[in-house]
């Protein structure tokens, strides 16, 4: 595992870095059982009772870098092996890190870690046999992102200042979706045939799509320490107790789609109003919060300068700006060049077909409380994986081109939560062999229609809309005592009620 943090006192100054323990898990460099290890100059260690006096490998300084950041006070196994195959040299060199472990703690071997995730080694064998690395070998996603973030340029002059409100309606949702998956795909680590063009793409996409960078990336104070939203999401995909995404779902919203979101009257309407809440009403609602947190923004420049932090503020308000003035989804400079109300209309229009198309992306593969089972089943981590993602099927080249040239792959969600380092231009052949060493092995693999989709989200909101005991006057679906008209008038069975007998769940 990854361990603790050590200060390296070097030429007066000093400078932190992670010391790799043999118990995956990453503790903060101010943790008290660690406060006595320094780094001296000839690099032993001393003043550490619990550890072995050694002399630190140079390929320490290898394993630097953003994932063992992300880690710290984590256990940072399942990155780990999510990561790296058992027979990579990052074993290797993980093995020649180890300087000790914390008394009352045994050692732990790469080795015996994958001997109880079989089924993980398993389907990583079968990947390094079909030679498919996590890394494209040729540029092929760097040059496809310059040429896509050009287009979109010429897409935005073109309905901003030109006015063409039809091509804005038109494709707002994929420019909308392509800048979001741009930064989600440079935070795992594509675009990096080299470290220049892996550091300009996520500039370009972390100030298109400025808003999504702490989800993706975590807090600007942290600095790139600790597990961000994204990656809770990558290791606890769809758990309603760990799962950041989750909480979207089940939290205070228009439509309840889980009996674990908190209940409103207003959801013995929900299954009429889903389509014009989803459309017009969150859209123009996060338009009217995005304008509040921009206004905030620019007043939080006008507070007096504190020591060093003046400089984020103004980064933060130049980046949100930026993103208002250009994204798709609010397309500011459109209201500089058109009238007002024709800029208006369109984006308000542009919204609503974003969120129509949209929808079976972001909802359905990552939601699915079908597949989930709320007491901890003990089983592998990757069998985890296989049941609660699920990948989009597309049934034309067309619907497929258009994810691919999107980023975000959705068509391979299964393989891109498997590996979340792979690039997305890997994924087509990925997908090849993890169906087949499910249908071998017996694991699941779901995909999930796009107009399926639809009907899934809709049976969501049907089978979470409660009845209150006594019966409904006005409802979409009337009834008393148990008997559900207008549907299928069969009766509520007494053990889907609640623990106090006043909610039933709508069958």
């Amino acid at each position: 595992m990854l361990g603790p943090w050590a200060e390296s006192e070097r030429a007066g100054t000093v400078e932190m870095f992670p010391v790799l323990l043999w118990k995956i898990g990453v503790l903060p460099y101010d943790d008290p059982a660690f406060s006595g290890i320094r780094w001296s100059g000839d690099d032993d260690i001393l003043g550490a009772p619990i550890f072995q006096k050694v002399r630190p490998p140079a390929s320490l300084l290898k394993l630097r870098g953003p994932l063992i950041r992300r880690a710290i006070g984590e256990d940072a196994t399942d990155l780990f092996l999510s990561h790296h195959a058992p027979s990579s040299r990052a074993a290797e060199v993980l093995r020649r890190c180890r300087i000790g472990s914390l008394e009352g703690h045994a050692p732990i071997e790469i080795s015996e870690l994958w001997r109880t995730r079989p089924l993980q080694k398993l389907i990583w064998e079968r990947l390094c046999s079909a030679q498919i690395d996590l890394r494209a070998k040729k540029p092929l996603a760097e040059g496809l992102a310059f040429l896509m973030l050009f287009a979109f340029l010429l897409w935005a002059w073109l309905c901003y200042v030109c006015g063409w409100w039809r091509l804005d309606v038109a494709f707002a949702w994929f420019w909308w979706r392509h800048l979001d998956a741009g930064l989600h795909a440079s935070m795992h680590g594509d675009f990096r045939h080299s470290r220049w063009t892996q550091k300009v793409l996520r500039r370009l996409y972390g100030m298109l799509s400025h808003r999504a960078l702490e989800y993706y990336c975590g807090a600007h104070e942290l600095k790139g320490m600790g597990m961000s939203k994204h990656w809770w999401h990558h290791v606890f995909p769809n758990d309603p107790g760990r799962d950041p995404d989750w909480s979207t779902m089940t939290g205070v919203a228009w439509v309840r789609r889980h009996r674990s979101a908190q209940w409103h009257p207003c959801h013995l309407w929900q299954c009429w109003y889903w389509l014009p809440i989803a459309t017009l009403v969150e859209p123009l609602l996060e338009l009217l919060q995005v304008a509040c947190s921009a206004m905030e923004a620019l007043a939080a420049l006008l507070e007096p300068p504190m020591a060093g932090d003046f400089a984020p503020r103004a980064a933060h308000a130049a980046g949100l700006w930026l993103e208002i003035f250009v994204n798709p989804g609010f397309q500011l400079a459109a209201f500089c060049a058109q009238p007002f109300w024709k800029a208006l209309r369109t984006l308000i229009l542009a919204r609503a077909v974003s969120r129509l198309v949209l929808y079976p992306f972001s909802e359905v593969q990552h939601y699915m409380p079908e597949h989930i089972d709320l007491q901890d089943k003990g089983e592998e981590w990757v069998v985890g994986q296989l049941r609660r993602t699920a990948n989009l099927r597309f049934l034309s080249w067309p619907a497929w081109l258009l994810d691919f040239l999107m980023f975000h792959g959705d068509s391979h969600q299964i393989e891109h939560h498997l590996w979340p380092a792979m690039s997305f231009v890997q994924y087509s052949r990925a997908s090849r062999v993890v169906r087949a060493a499910c249908a071998d092995l017996g694991l699941p693999y779901h995909s999930v229609g796009y107009w399926d989709g639809y009907r899934k989200i809709l049976g969501q909101a049907a089978e979470a809309m409660p009845i209150r005991c006594g019966g409904i006057s006005g409802g979409p679906w009337k009834g008393r005592g148990g008997v559900i008209s207008g549907r299928s008038s069969r009766r509520v069975p007494a053990q889907d009620s609640t623990k106090d007998g006043c909610e039933l769940q709508c069958l």
